[in-house]
């Protein structure tokens, strides 16, 4: 299995091994982790390279946590001055430093190493970190297409020319798609009911697909191992754990989370979107009025669960409603690792949501939009962030015209329109390489388009053709 294969894109995790002592003095946060001490990413991947473009080297961002009480604190390694210099900021434990940069070159390894002895016991504990820096290599894009009577797959070659192929597996003509590890998962939304478990080391042949119940519309799937995935059924009041990787149907699922307490008045909480975030999985509930034509009822939430125990261990109500998102799973902030929502409000008008950070460790929201869609001049329906001072999303205004537009985050301001259309513009994503890619509906000839994020210049003369009109896009490395 290739490094790059153990990479678990954005995931902000701590380094030390599940299951470590609660009084443990030292821990790793950095983005691109698989879990045990190392962190391997693509250079230009700015799910893990925090400068986003494939220039020789990967910037990671790495943070030092001080759990307990400790004396002596020594780094050595790769960035340690930086470290060592954001220790010196530090508030009493538990608490991290600031986020710095530490940067590999393509095809290298780096580490760093973190000492610091408890005063109570004597002992001295240490934290090592690996990073990797792998080099870009012939990555493509699976692309959802749809006219929502037929749904197909289509494949682009993420370097140019942009190869398309087009894999004989059949979908169903409301789906998303996720990439996790070595597997492509489709989920078959409404009227589909089921997830589609993909090979693409075999031309997307389909190795498992399975009912998810019957009405139960699946909305996304948290992929955790290859044996264990969570659901979210938006029409269900049970989120379900499965097996992707079980030999047939009858051994797909493995349990069920009630999540219906934590509703609205109905009894379904319209489970949406997931993120996994070291051993915990969180689930956002839109929380709707079905008997009012699905209107809010009332201020969305975050269920949070412990992953070894499937149990609710959390809930975070946000500062919103309808926490909408229709083809990505929930965000993570470049930089502060935190989970940010879409919470639309009313869909039907603009100036009532927003986005909001929500901190995944101390299970918090902060209580307020940091862009609002009066900020951005529409109700929000996808969003890709970038830098703290860099984002992209596709807003509808009051005119029901489906903008794509960059903003700055920091500054709170449009900096940039760059689509504008009378149709759907479904989805918008960052390839491995930084490049932006956008679901483009528009008629007469829809397909994906490119752009750059570093100038926001346009890279496709015309949209590429992926067939039927485009509507989910993932990335297979």
């Amino acid at each position: 299995m290739s490094e790059l294969r153990l990479f678990v894109a954005a995931v902000l995790l701590s380094l030390a091994a599940p299951g470590a002592a609660a009084d443990r003095l030292l821990a790793w946060r950095v983005t691109g982790s698989d879990g045990r001490g190392r962190a391997v990413c693509q250079d230009g991947d700015a799910r893990c390279d925090r400068d986003g473009t494939a220039d020789g080297a990967c910037t990671f961002g790495v943070a030092l946590c001080l759990e307990a009480a400790a004396g002596g604190v020594h780094v050595r390694g790769a960035g340690a001055a930086a470290v060592r210099q954001a220790l010196t900021a530090l508030a009493a434990p538990p608490t991290c430093t600031a986020e710095v940069p530490v940067r590999v070159r393509a095809g290298r390894r780096a580490r760093v190493s973190a000492a610091a002895r408890d005063p109570a016991s004597g002992r001295t504990e240490r934290r090592r970190l690996r990073l990797g820096c792998v080099r870009p290599h012939a990555a493509r894009a699976v692309i959802v297409t749809t006219d929502f009577e037929t749904g197909l797959l289509a494949t682009v070659g993420v370097r140019p020319p942009h190869r398309v192929a087009h894999p004989a597996t059949p979908i169903h003509s409301d789906a998303v798609v996720r990439v996790a590890g070595e597997r492509v998962y489709v989920v078959n939304r409404f009227l589909g009911d089921n997830l589609q478990v993909l090979d693409p080391a075999h031309g997307l042949a389909t190795l498992l697909q399975c009912s998810t119940g019957p009405g139960s519309n699946p909305h996304d799937v948290a992929v955790l191992a290859p044996d264990k995935a969570y659901v979210t059924r938006y029409d269900a009041k049970e989120l379900w754990v499965v097996d992707p990787s079980a030999a047939s149907c009858a051994s797909f699922l493995r349990a069920t989370v009630d999540l219906s307490p934590w509703g609205d008045a109905d009894g379904l909480p319209e489970m949406d979107q997931t993120a996994l975030v070291g051993d915990r999985l969180f689930v956002s509930l839109e929380r709707l009025d079905r008997t009012r034509r699905f209107a809010p009822a009332g201020r969305s939430r975050l269920v949070v669960l412990d992953t070894a125990s499937d149990a609710v261990v959390g809930v975070i109500e946000l500062t919103g409603s309808n926490a909408f998102g229709d083809s990505s799973g929930l965000a993570r902030e470049p930089g502060s690792g935190k989970l940010v929502v879409n919470e639309a409000g009313d869909i039907q008008r603009t100036g009532d949501g927003g986005l909001e950070r929500v901190d995944p460790f101390t299970l918090t929201a902060e209580g307020f939009f940091f862009v609002t869609e009066s900020d951005l001049g529409g109700n929000i329906t996808a969003f890709v962030l970038v830098s703290p001072t860099k984002a992209y999303a596709i807003v509808i205004d009051d005119q029901l015209r489906n903008i794509l537009l960059a903003f700055d985050p920091s500054a709170r301001r449009v900096t940039r329109r760059l689509l504008t259309r009378t149709q759907y513009l479904p989805d918008v994503a960052l390839a491995p390489d930084g490049i932006l890619w956008v679901a483009d509906d528009g008629l007469p000839a829809p397909g994906i388009r490119l752009f750059d994020p570093r100038d926001d210049r346009e890279l496709t003369r015309a949209a590429i053709d992926v067939g039927l009109p485009p509507f989910s896009i993932g990335f297979i490395p």
